[in-house]
């Protein structure tokens, strides 16, 4: 038989043969090529019990893995910096920015003020409560419009992809909450954004974190927290707040994955191809985990001693229309910046109408 143009006879050795093979450079069991291995540093300032840090261990991590594997030119070394071992909660763009860290998710509630245009789920509440379609349609919107892009471009970074983890907003609470009037007076923490949903009911907004909601409530600084249902379930806020109010204030992106522009341009176009497959499907994968264990809330919110109430579908209704116009505000600031807000709200609005899904408000309208 021949191997390329070397000839093999059948009075070849089997020492011999290896030894052709060998010389050929194909070798037993071997590539030709020899695998590379690159070191990647990703980070969170939260934990795995968090579940962007899980899902990052569970989904995205082991998505790169798979589709480099069937090659085999490439191997990640993932270097896991999560836990505030690098970074704190929020602390991540930074470290993105600075290439401290090659990449990781970024919680983008909190940089509000640099990331303006990935605040469009914070400014439309009452809209959806589907994660996937979020992640789906924002994602879409990314691609379209530079302006999502540009605003990396003065923080070192490449965005692979947008998603999110708050699939439906619910009020946690230490104190009895039946209806929205029972929302006035109340002191609430949440991630910044979201509070503007809040204060028009007459609570005191105050600024906060997953990794330090249980402590505010506990210690009683506040009274109540801005969550969903895959927190209540995995952080164990059941444990300090005794009431759950539903109140479908519905889903928002709040999350990106990121990767450092040095880090980036260093990267072989296949693992980068990998990076962002496995990006969009950790949008997915994200939005489904929140869905599925968002659903046993209520169920273990009764079975540790809580109560649970659904908000009246008129009230939401009233409460949706007592907001100020926060998407007409988004849309005058950055449109005096040059990016076409107006057209981006309107185009994701219409995918949640023609997604038939229960907007209480119309923000474009």
């Amino acid at each position: 038989m021949k191997i390329g143009r070397l000839q093999i006879n059948a009075k070849t050795t089997l020492s011999g043969l290896g030894g052709v093979f060998l010389a050929a450079g194909v070798g037993f069991g071997s590539p030709a090529v020899a695998q590379e291995e690159i070191n990647v540093s990703i980070v969170s300032g939260f934990s795995p019990a968090v579940a962007a840090v899980r899902m990052l261990k569970e989904s995205f991590m082991p998505g790169v893995d798979a589709r480099l594997a069937e090659t085999g030119t490439y191997k990640i070394n993932w270097q896991e910096a999560f836990s505030g071992t690098l970074a704190k909660p929020a602390g991540e763009l930074e470290a993105i920015e600075t290439g401290l860290a090659d990449m990781g998710v970024i919680p983008t509630a909190f940089h509000a003020d640099k990331l303006p245009v990935y605040q469009i789920g914070y400014v439309t509440p009452f809209t959806t409560t589907d994660l996937v379609l979020i992640h789906e349609v924002v994602d879409g919107l990314v691609d379209k419009y530079p302006a999502f892009r540009d605003t990396w471009t003065g923080l070192n970074q490449v965005t692979l992809s947008a998603s999110g983890i708050p699939d439906n907003y619910i009020l946690c609470s230490s104190e009895p909450i039946n209806s929205l009037a029972d929302i006035d007076g109340l002191k609430v923490a949440g991630a910044g954004p979201n509070l503007r949903w809040i204060e028009p009911a007459g609570a005191t907004g105050v600024t906060g974190s997953l990794g330090n909601f249980y402590q505010l409530v506990e210690t009683g600084v506040v009274d109540a927290m801005l969550v969903w249902g895959e927190a209540v379930v995995s952080l164990k806020f059941y444990e300090v707040c005794e009431n759950y109010f539903n109140a479908n204030l519905g889903g928002v992106n709040s999350y990106v994955i990121n990767a450092n522009q040095q880090a980036w341009d260093r990267f072989p176009d296949e693992v980068k191809d990998a990076m962002v497959a496995a990006a969009k499907q950790f949008g997915v994968d994200i939005g489904e985990f929140a869905a599925e264990l968002g659903g046993k809330a209520r169920e273990t919110f009764v079975a540790n001693g809580g109560s649970v109430v659904e908000i009246d579908p008129q009230e939401r209704a009233k409460w949706a229309a007592t907001l100020p116009n926060l998407a007409q505000e988004w849309v005058d600031s950055l449109e005096a910046d040059g990016v076409p807000a107006g057209e981006i709200l309107a185009e994701y609005m219409q995918a949640m109408r023609d997604a038939d899904q229960p907007i209480a408000r119309q923000w474009d309208q």
